[in-house]
């Protein structure tokens, strides 16, 4: 949830803008990627997490009630691990934590920090550009480009 916080508890309430996120720890740093969605429904987190997720993923969340029963509706999910934040941040039995997303968040939120924030209707172009910059690398902005309009269209 991004959501700017009142200060000494005077102005108006913002609403919250709920972003779901995945990172994907086949890389180092680990990749991520977040879109802002409208609710945090099974429906709408199942539909993001099919539309990205490669076959024979193994899915590492929270036990947020949510995400009970994940596998049942998830296509390509083959195991869900899961860590109970209040006892653990690492889940003792399997190793499965959620550091790697934490960090993501944290990565992007530095970025609205240091813009002295952002306009909610421009948070997914914000999110997209985070994205391409992490997965394509910031050297050479102009000739990543060139690089990807090849690879489109050859």
């Amino acid at each position: 949830m991004i959501r700017h916080g009142q200060r000494g508890g005077r102005g108006r309430r913002a609403n919250p803008v709920w972003v779901f996120g995945f990172a994907d720890t086949q890389f180092q740093p680990a990749k991520g990627y977040m879109e802002v969605v409208p609710h945090r429904d099974r429906a709408t987190l199942t539909g993001a997490i099919n539309r990205v997720l490669l076959p024979n993923t193994v899915i590492t969340s929270d036990e947020w009630r949510g995400y009970l029963r994940l596998p049942q509706f998830v296509q390509n999910c083959i195991r869900h691990d899961t860590v109970n934040h209040t006892y653990n941040f690492v889940n003792p039995a399997n190793g499965a934590h959620t550091q790697n997303i934490e960090s993501y968040w944290n990565k992007f939120k530095l970025v609205i920090k240091a813009m002295k924030g952002i306009e909610l209707q421009y948070l997914q172009s914000y999110m997209d550009e985070f994205m391409w910059r992490d997965w394509r690398g910031l050297e050479e902005p102009l000739e990543n480009i060139i690089n990807c309009i090849n690879i489109d269209y050859p």
